[in-house]
Protein backbone atom coordinates (compact mmCIF):
# COMPACT_ATOMS: atom_id res chain seq x y z
CA UNK A 1 0.00 0.00 0.00
CA UNK A 2 1.33 3.41 -0.95
CA UNK A 3 2.62 5.68 1.75
CA UNK A 4 0.25 8.52 2.68
CA UNK A 5 1.57 11.99 3.32
CA UNK A 6 0.04 15.45 3.84
CA UNK A 7 0.36 18.04 1.12
CA UNK A 8 -0.92 21.62 0.65
CA UNK A 9 -2.59 22.41 -2.69
CA UNK A 10 -3.86 25.90 -3.47
CA UNK A 11 -6.96 26.09 -5.63
CA UNK A 12 -8.97 29.04 -7.00
CA UNK A 13 -12.51 27.63 -7.05
CA UNK A 14 -15.43 29.78 -6.05
CA UNK A 15 -18.22 27.26 -6.03
CA UNK A 16 -16.44 24.16 -4.70
CA UNK A 17 -17.98 22.89 -1.42
CA UNK A 18 -15.59 22.35 1.46
CA UNK A 19 -16.68 18.72 1.72
CA UNK A 20 -15.38 18.08 -1.79
CA UNK A 21 -11.94 17.30 -0.32
CA UNK A 22 -10.67 15.21 2.49
CA UNK A 23 -9.33 17.58 5.09
CA UNK A 24 -10.05 21.06 6.33
CA UNK A 25 -10.31 24.37 4.43
CA UNK A 26 -7.91 26.90 5.93
CA UNK A 27 -6.82 30.42 5.00
CA UNK A 28 -3.18 30.92 4.08
CA UNK A 29 -1.27 34.09 3.20
CA UNK A 30 -1.41 33.11 -0.48
CA UNK A 31 -5.06 32.19 -0.55
CA UNK A 32 -7.44 29.42 0.57
CA UNK A 33 -6.00 25.93 0.80
CA UNK A 34 -7.24 22.41 1.42
CA UNK A 35 -5.40 19.65 3.19
CA UNK A 36 -5.47 16.63 0.85
CA UNK A 37 -3.92 13.20 0.73
CA UNK A 38 -1.38 11.96 -1.75
CA UNK A 39 -2.54 8.73 -3.37
CA UNK A 40 -0.99 6.30 -5.75
CA UNK A 41 -1.83 6.31 -9.42
CA UNK A 42 -3.87 3.14 -9.00
CA UNK A 43 -6.14 4.58 -6.31
CA UNK A 44 -9.43 6.10 -7.43
CA UNK A 45 -10.16 9.73 -6.69
CA UNK A 46 -13.68 10.57 -5.57
CA UNK A 47 -15.51 13.19 -7.61
CA UNK A 48 -17.77 15.63 -5.78
CA UNK A 49 -20.41 17.90 -7.28
CA UNK A 50 -22.64 20.85 -6.46
CA UNK A 51 -25.80 21.51 -8.53
CA UNK A 52 -26.77 25.14 -9.01
CA UNK A 53 -30.28 25.94 -7.74
CA UNK A 54 -32.64 28.80 -8.54
CA UNK A 55 -31.52 31.85 -6.58
CA UNK A 56 -27.88 30.76 -6.25
CA UNK A 57 -25.35 33.52 -6.86
CA UNK A 58 -21.59 33.45 -7.03
CA UNK A 59 -21.51 35.55 -3.86
CA UNK A 60 -23.72 33.12 -1.93
CA UNK A 61 -21.89 30.02 -3.13
CA UNK A 62 -18.54 31.52 -2.14
CA UNK A 63 -19.90 32.45 1.28
CA UNK A 64 -21.41 28.98 1.84
CA UNK A 65 -18.46 26.85 0.80
CA UNK A 66 -15.47 29.11 1.44
CA UNK A 67 -16.65 31.29 4.29
CA UNK A 68 -15.69 34.57 2.61
CA UNK A 69 -17.92 35.90 -0.18
CA UNK A 70 -15.59 38.72 -1.15
CA UNK A 71 -12.86 36.30 -2.19
CA UNK A 72 -14.73 34.85 -5.18
CA UNK A 73 -13.25 37.06 -7.97
CA UNK A 74 -9.66 36.37 -6.98
CA UNK A 75 -10.21 32.67 -6.42
CA UNK A 76 -12.07 32.28 -9.68
CA UNK A 77 -9.28 34.00 -11.58
CA UNK A 78 -6.89 31.28 -10.42
CA UNK A 79 -8.99 28.62 -12.09
CA UNK A 80 -8.46 27.92 -15.78
CA UNK A 81 -11.07 25.18 -16.17
CA UNK A 82 -14.18 27.35 -16.43
CA UNK A 83 -13.90 30.13 -18.97
CA UNK A 84 -16.66 32.40 -17.68
CA UNK A 85 -17.93 32.45 -14.06
CA UNK A 86 -21.22 34.07 -15.15
CA UNK A 87 -22.21 31.12 -17.34
CA UNK A 88 -23.85 29.12 -14.58
CA UNK A 89 -27.59 28.45 -14.52
CA UNK A 90 -30.04 26.42 -12.43
CA UNK A 91 -29.40 22.79 -13.25
CA UNK A 92 -25.70 23.28 -13.98
CA UNK A 93 -23.42 21.06 -11.98
CA UNK A 94 -19.97 22.12 -10.81
CA UNK A 95 -17.82 18.98 -10.61
CA UNK A 96 -14.59 18.98 -8.62
CA UNK A 97 -12.01 16.19 -8.63
CA UNK A 98 -9.41 16.45 -5.83
CA UNK A 99 -5.79 16.75 -6.85
CA UNK A 100 -3.21 14.09 -6.20
CA UNK A 101 0.56 13.87 -6.37
CA UNK A 102 0.24 12.79 -10.01
CA UNK A 103 -2.57 15.03 -11.23
CA UNK A 104 -3.80 18.52 -10.37
CA UNK A 105 -7.34 19.23 -9.16
CA UNK A 106 -9.84 19.65 -11.98
CA UNK A 107 -13.18 21.39 -12.30
CA UNK A 108 -15.91 21.13 -14.95
CA UNK A 109 -19.25 22.89 -15.43
CA UNK A 110 -21.97 20.61 -16.80
CA UNK A 111 -25.48 21.59 -17.89
CA UNK A 112 -28.66 19.56 -17.45
CA UNK A 113 -29.20 20.07 -21.19
CA UNK A 114 -26.67 19.78 -23.95
CA UNK A 115 -27.08 23.38 -25.05
CA UNK A 116 -26.18 24.64 -21.57
CA UNK A 117 -22.60 23.40 -21.76
CA UNK A 118 -20.05 26.20 -21.59
CA UNK A 119 -16.70 24.48 -22.09
CA UNK A 120 -14.68 24.95 -25.26
CA UNK A 121 -12.98 21.70 -26.18
CA UNK A 122 -10.76 23.03 -28.93
CA UNK A 123 -10.07 25.98 -31.18
CA UNK A 124 -8.99 25.71 -34.77
CA UNK A 125 -7.72 28.42 -37.06
CA UNK A 126 -7.35 28.47 -40.81
CA UNK A 127 -5.04 30.69 -42.75
CA UNK A 128 -6.46 32.60 -45.70
CA UNK A 129 -5.03 35.08 -48.15
CA UNK A 130 -6.14 38.68 -47.61
CA UNK A 131 -8.55 40.11 -50.17
CA UNK A 132 -7.15 43.12 -51.99
CA UNK A 133 -9.39 46.03 -52.85
CA UNK A 134 -11.26 48.99 -51.34
CA UNK A 135 -12.74 48.94 -47.83
CA UNK A 136 -16.24 47.70 -48.71
CA UNK A 137 -18.73 46.11 -46.33
CA UNK A 138 -22.52 45.71 -46.14
CA UNK A 139 -22.47 44.19 -49.61
CA UNK A 140 -25.18 41.59 -49.11
CA UNK A 141 -28.89 41.77 -49.90
CA UNK A 142 -31.45 41.69 -47.10
CA UNK A 143 -35.05 40.51 -47.09
CA UNK A 144 -37.98 42.93 -46.96
CA UNK A 145 -38.39 44.88 -43.74
CA UNK A 146 -40.91 47.52 -42.71
CA UNK A 147 -39.25 50.88 -42.11
CA UNK A 148 -40.95 53.84 -40.40
CA UNK A 149 -40.03 57.38 -41.39
CA UNK A 150 -42.22 59.73 -39.31
CA UNK A 151 -40.90 62.97 -40.80
CA UNK A 152 -40.84 64.92 -44.06
CA UNK A 153 -39.37 68.09 -45.57
CA UNK A 154 -41.72 70.74 -46.97
CA UNK A 155 -42.29 74.47 -47.18
CA UNK A 156 -45.17 75.99 -45.24
CA UNK A 157 -47.28 76.61 -48.31
CA UNK A 158 -46.88 73.00 -49.46
CA UNK A 159 -48.61 71.50 -46.41
CA UNK A 160 -52.23 72.54 -45.88
CA UNK A 161 -53.12 72.79 -42.20
CA UNK A 162 -56.68 71.60 -41.44
CA UNK A 163 -56.65 72.64 -37.80
CA UNK A 164 -55.06 71.90 -34.45
CA UNK A 165 -55.51 69.82 -31.31
CA UNK A 166 -57.58 71.98 -28.96
CA UNK A 167 -58.00 69.72 -25.95
CA UNK A 168 -58.41 66.19 -24.66
CA UNK A 169 -60.86 64.19 -22.61
CA UNK A 170 -58.20 63.25 -20.08
CA UNK A 171 -56.19 65.71 -18.02
CA UNK A 172 -52.86 64.38 -19.29
CA UNK A 173 -50.34 66.85 -20.67
CA UNK A 174 -48.79 64.35 -23.09
CA UNK A 175 -51.31 62.44 -25.18
CA UNK A 176 -50.86 59.00 -26.74
CA UNK A 177 -52.65 56.07 -28.39
CA UNK A 178 -56.29 55.61 -27.38
CA UNK A 179 -56.78 59.13 -26.02
CA UNK A 180 -59.88 61.06 -27.06
CA UNK A 181 -59.03 64.53 -28.34
CA UNK A 182 -60.94 67.58 -29.58
CA UNK A 183 -60.04 69.31 -32.83
CA UNK A 184 -60.29 72.97 -33.68
CA UNK A 185 -60.97 72.82 -37.43
CA UNK A 186 -60.07 75.77 -39.66
CA UNK A 187 -63.03 77.38 -41.41
CA UNK A 188 -61.60 76.64 -44.86
CA UNK A 189 -61.79 72.87 -44.29
CA UNK A 190 -64.52 70.33 -43.70
CA UNK A 191 -63.90 67.10 -41.86
CA UNK A 192 -66.16 64.06 -41.70
CA UNK A 193 -66.54 61.12 -39.39
CA UNK A 194 -64.03 58.42 -40.30
CA UNK A 195 -61.44 60.78 -41.80
CA UNK A 196 -57.82 59.94 -40.94
CA UNK A 197 -55.30 62.76 -40.48
CA UNK A 198 -51.62 63.14 -39.64
CA UNK A 199 -50.63 65.28 -36.66
CA UNK A 200 -47.26 66.98 -37.20
CA UNK A 201 -44.94 69.44 -35.58
CA UNK A 202 -42.81 71.86 -37.62
CA UNK A 203 -39.25 72.43 -36.45
CA UNK A 204 -37.96 76.03 -36.66
CA UNK A 205 -35.50 76.98 -39.34
CA UNK A 206 -35.25 75.66 -42.87
CA UNK A 207 -33.00 72.74 -43.69
CA UNK A 208 -30.00 73.97 -45.67
CA UNK A 209 -27.35 72.08 -47.57
CA UNK A 210 -24.21 71.49 -45.43
CA UNK A 211 -22.02 72.76 -48.28
CA UNK A 212 -24.13 75.75 -49.33
CA UNK A 213 -26.13 78.08 -47.10
CA UNK A 214 -28.24 79.22 -50.06
CA UNK A 215 -29.61 75.77 -50.98
CA UNK A 216 -32.77 75.33 -48.90
CA UNK A 217 -35.04 72.29 -48.68
CA UNK A 218 -37.95 73.49 -46.57
CA UNK A 219 -38.83 72.83 -42.95
CA UNK A 220 -38.46 69.49 -41.21
CA UNK A 221 -41.93 68.32 -40.15
CA UNK A 222 -41.98 65.67 -37.47
CA UNK A 223 -44.95 63.29 -37.63
CA UNK A 224 -46.33 63.06 -34.10
CA UNK A 225 -49.14 60.61 -34.72
CA UNK A 226 -52.23 59.56 -36.62
CA UNK A 227 -55.83 60.35 -35.63
CA UNK A 228 -59.29 59.26 -36.77
CA UNK A 229 -62.37 61.47 -36.53
CA UNK A 230 -65.20 59.88 -34.52
CA UNK A 231 -67.69 62.76 -34.29
CA UNK A 232 -68.24 66.15 -35.92
CA UNK A 233 -70.07 68.83 -33.96
CA UNK A 234 -71.04 72.42 -34.63
CA UNK A 235 -68.01 73.86 -32.89
CA UNK A 236 -65.42 71.09 -32.80
CA UNK A 237 -64.66 67.57 -34.01
CA UNK A 238 -63.81 64.62 -31.79
CA UNK A 239 -61.08 62.17 -32.72
CA UNK A 240 -59.11 59.28 -31.23
CA UNK A 241 -55.34 58.81 -31.47
CA UNK A 242 -54.78 55.52 -33.25
CA UNK A 243 -50.99 55.69 -33.78
CA UNK A 244 -48.33 57.67 -31.95
CA UNK A 245 -44.66 58.26 -32.74
CA UNK A 246 -44.18 60.95 -30.13
CA UNK A 247 -46.30 62.39 -27.34
CA UNK A 248 -49.05 64.54 -28.84
CA UNK A 249 -49.70 67.93 -27.30
CA UNK A 250 -52.43 70.56 -27.38
CA UNK A 251 -51.67 73.00 -30.17
CA UNK A 252 -50.16 70.41 -32.52
CA UNK A 253 -51.39 70.89 -36.09
CA UNK A 254 -53.00 68.26 -38.29
CA UNK A 255 -53.40 67.84 -42.01
CA UNK A 256 -53.86 65.27 -44.75
CA UNK A 257 -52.74 61.73 -44.05
CA UNK A 258 -49.03 61.16 -44.68
CA UNK A 259 -47.82 57.52 -45.00
CA UNK A 260 -44.83 56.74 -42.79
CA UNK A 261 -44.31 53.00 -43.37
CA UNK A 262 -42.48 51.38 -46.28
CA UNK A 263 -41.77 47.66 -46.69
CA UNK A 264 -38.65 47.22 -48.79
CA UNK A 265 -35.78 44.77 -49.34
CA UNK A 266 -32.27 46.16 -48.89
CA UNK A 267 -30.01 45.72 -51.90
CA UNK A 268 -26.33 46.25 -52.55
CA UNK A 269 -25.79 49.84 -53.74
CA UNK A 270 -25.53 49.91 -57.51
CA UNK A 271 -25.31 53.04 -59.62
CA UNK A 272 -23.35 56.20 -60.25
CA UNK A 273 -25.03 58.71 -57.92
CA UNK A 274 -23.44 60.28 -54.88
CA UNK A 275 -25.21 62.35 -52.22
CA UNK A 276 -24.89 64.18 -48.92
CA UNK A 277 -26.91 63.81 -45.71
CA UNK A 278 -28.92 67.04 -45.27
CA UNK A 279 -30.79 66.52 -42.02
CA UNK A 280 -31.82 63.89 -39.52
CA UNK A 281 -34.80 63.27 -37.31
CA UNK A 282 -33.72 63.69 -33.69
CA UNK A 283 -30.64 65.76 -34.45
CA UNK A 284 -31.80 68.43 -32.00
CA UNK A 285 -30.99 66.08 -29.12
CA UNK A 286 -28.33 63.75 -30.57
CA UNK A 287 -25.50 64.73 -32.90
CA UNK A 288 -24.65 61.21 -34.14
CA UNK A 289 -26.88 58.57 -35.73
CA UNK A 290 -26.99 54.81 -36.10
CA UNK A 291 -29.18 52.04 -37.59
CA UNK A 292 -32.88 52.95 -37.70
CA UNK A 293 -32.33 56.70 -37.84
CA UNK A 294 -34.37 58.70 -40.37
CA UNK A 295 -32.30 60.98 -42.60
CA UNK A 296 -32.76 63.25 -45.61
CA UNK A 297 -30.40 63.37 -48.59
CA UNK A 298 -29.83 65.88 -51.39
CA UNK A 299 -30.91 63.61 -54.26
CA UNK A 300 -34.48 63.08 -55.45
CA UNK A 301 -36.80 62.24 -58.28
CA UNK A 302 -35.16 64.79 -60.59
CA UNK A 303 -31.87 62.89 -60.28
CA UNK A 304 -33.43 59.58 -61.32
CA UNK A 305 -33.51 58.25 -57.77
CA UNK A 306 -36.08 55.57 -56.95
CA UNK A 307 -37.61 54.21 -53.76
CA UNK A 308 -35.54 51.23 -52.64
CA UNK A 309 -32.22 52.56 -53.94
CA UNK A 310 -29.31 52.10 -51.55
CA UNK A 311 -26.18 54.15 -50.82
CA UNK A 312 -22.98 53.46 -48.92
CA UNK A 313 -22.03 55.93 -46.17
CA UNK A 314 -18.48 57.00 -46.95
CA UNK A 315 -15.95 58.25 -44.41
CA UNK A 316 -12.38 59.43 -44.94
CA UNK A 317 -11.07 60.08 -41.47
CA UNK A 318 -8.90 59.03 -38.57
CA UNK A 319 -11.16 59.15 -35.51
CA UNK A 320 -8.16 59.60 -33.21
CA UNK A 321 -7.55 63.01 -34.80
CA UNK A 322 -11.17 64.03 -35.30
CA UNK A 323 -14.31 61.95 -34.78
CA UNK A 324 -16.15 61.95 -38.07
CA UNK A 325 -13.72 64.43 -39.63
CA UNK A 326 -12.48 64.47 -43.21
CA UNK A 327 -8.95 63.73 -44.42
CA UNK A 328 -8.44 63.65 -48.22
CA UNK A 329 -5.25 61.62 -47.74
CA UNK A 330 -7.16 58.65 -46.27
CA UNK A 331 -8.89 56.23 -48.68
CA UNK A 332 -12.67 55.91 -48.73
CA UNK A 333 -14.06 53.75 -45.94
CA UNK A 334 -17.55 52.25 -46.03
CA UNK A 335 -19.11 53.06 -42.65
CA UNK A 336 -22.77 52.26 -43.29
CA UNK A 337 -25.63 51.75 -45.72
CA UNK A 338 -28.94 53.57 -46.22
CA UNK A 339 -32.13 52.82 -48.14
CA UNK A 340 -34.41 55.39 -49.79
CA UNK A 341 -38.03 55.18 -48.58
CA UNK A 342 -39.72 58.35 -49.94
CA UNK A 343 -38.99 60.71 -52.80
CA UNK A 344 -39.21 64.46 -53.22
CA UNK A 345 -38.28 66.32 -56.38
CA UNK A 346 -34.83 67.36 -55.14
CA UNK A 347 -34.46 65.41 -51.91
CA UNK A 348 -35.35 62.02 -50.48
CA UNK A 349 -36.18 60.42 -47.14
CA UNK A 350 -34.03 57.44 -46.15
CA UNK A 351 -33.28 55.10 -43.25
CA UNK A 352 -29.87 54.01 -41.99
CA UNK A 353 -29.95 50.20 -42.14
CA UNK A 354 -26.28 49.42 -41.33
CA UNK A 355 -23.59 51.34 -39.47
CA UNK A 356 -20.07 50.49 -38.39
CA UNK A 357 -19.29 54.01 -37.14
CA UNK A 358 -21.39 56.98 -35.98
CA UNK A 359 -23.09 58.83 -38.85
CA UNK A 360 -23.82 62.55 -38.92
CA UNK A 361 -25.27 65.34 -41.03
CA UNK A 362 -22.89 66.24 -43.84
CA UNK A 363 -21.58 62.69 -44.37
CA UNK A 364 -21.02 61.65 -47.98
CA UNK A 365 -22.96 58.88 -49.69
CA UNK A 366 -22.09 56.87 -52.80
CA UNK A 367 -23.53 54.00 -54.79
CA UNK A 368 -20.07 52.79 -55.74
CA UNK A 369 -16.69 52.69 -53.99
CA UNK A 370 -13.59 53.20 -56.12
Amino acid sequence: MATTMLKWITIGLIATPAIAQEGQVVKHKDGYQIEVSEVSEEESVEERAHTIKVGDTLWDISETFWGDAEQWPRMWSYNRYITNPHWIYPGNTIRFTPGTELSPPTMELDGDKEEQGTSVTSLTFEESDPVCGPDVRFNKNRESTTYFTPAFLANKDEIPVYGSVYGAKSGMKNLSVGEVIYLDVNKDWVVECGDVFTVFRRRPGKVRHPDSWFRKYGFLHEVVGEIRVTHVGDEMATAVIRRSFKHMKRGDEFGEHYPVAAELPVSVPNGELDAVILARLGSETQMLAGPGSVIFIDRGRADGLEVGDAFYVIHRSDDYRALGGYDPNIPEQVSGRIIVTELGEYHATAVIVDAARPIKIGDNLAMRVE
